[in-house]
């Protein structure tokens, strides 16, 4: 049976779908702006969405230029390290969180929130990276990050919402506690992993001043701090400059900078709205 809407709903539908399309096209524009110069031959860079001429070149050359491949992999292998780390950080401390029958739960809980209310600055935790030997080595970008409060608040939430009489049920059938967390639980919360694990997916790629602040060696520098060095100081040879548009060049890396969020979103974008509300409405 149909309801039938009366003037004032359909004009607050309308109102949100104009308000909603103008908001789209102000996101969209400037990334299909950056796309079409990316395949354009020309070097005019006035606004426009669809490119002059079209060409892989700059793809071509972005890819074989050594000054991005070591860094692109670098970035790859930090941010799965990061991610691994990081999630089995964060369910190791998020699961024991969210047991009511914890001993010091609230005090523990105090501690996870401290981080989000207080901040001394990034000068403390670089003399702890320094005093335990790990400055200009990847362990400096992993480890120091590995852990976000807000994501654990996120996990801990969401598995508090899970019926307690399930882990009871598996405890009085002789279920060990890493067997629970690895058999029922994890299995039920899809939509809070992966949450959490593209928040801490697109920390760890997007991380700039963690490099520049702990890694000396230019062959360890991650795709931010080359992308930022590519479009400030034009580091790129002339012979390849001349051949090549500088500027399509640019905003080709930055494009593929891009590249690896915009191929993990799709697959867990189902989840991410779920996982949120799911893991911050309760406790």
């Amino acid at each position: 049976m149909l309801i039938k809407q009366t003037l004032e709903e359909k004009a607050v539908k309308i109102i949100s779908i104009v308000v909603m399309g103008l908001l789209s096209l102000i996101v969209l524009l400037p990334i299909m702006y950056i796309v079409q110069l990316t395949f354009s031959t020309s070097s005019d860079a006035s606004f426009r969405i669809l490119p002059r001429g079209f060409t892989l070149d700059h793809y071509k050359y972005v890819l074989e230029n050594e000054l991005i491949q070591g860094p692109f992999l670098n970035s790859l292998f930090v941010t799965g390290c990061s991610f691994i780390v990081s999630m089995v950080l964060t369910i190791g401390i998020a699961y024991p969180l969210s047991r009511r029958e914890l001993v010091g739960r609230r005090f523990l809980n105090f501690i996870i929130l401290l981080p989000m209310i207080l901040s001394l600055g990034f000068l403390p935790k670089y003399l702890l990276v320094k005093d335990l030997g790990m400055l200009n080595s990847y362990s400096a970008l992993i480890f120091p990050a590995a852990l976000n409060a807000f994501n654990i608040l996120i996990m801990r939430n969401f598995l508090e919402s899970i019926p307690a009489s399930l882990v009871e049920s598996a405890r009085m059938d002789g279920c060990s506690e890493i067997k629970i967390l690895i058999k029922i639980i994890l299995p039920l919360s899809t939509a809070a992993l992966a949450t959490v694990g593209l928040f801490y997916m697109v920390a760890s790629w997007n991380s700039y001043l963690d490099v520049i602040l702990y890694i000396n060696d230019p062959k360890m520098h991650t795709l931010q701090v080359v992308l930022r060095t590519l479009v400030m100081e034009n580091p790129l040879d002339s012979t390849g400059a001349d051949q090549i548009l500088l500027k399509n060049i640019q905003y080709t890396t930055i494009v593929i900078a891009l590249i690896p969020v915009m191929i993990v979103y799709p697959f867990l974008q189902k989840y991410f709205v779920k996982g949120v509300l799911l893991g911050s409405v309760k406790g």
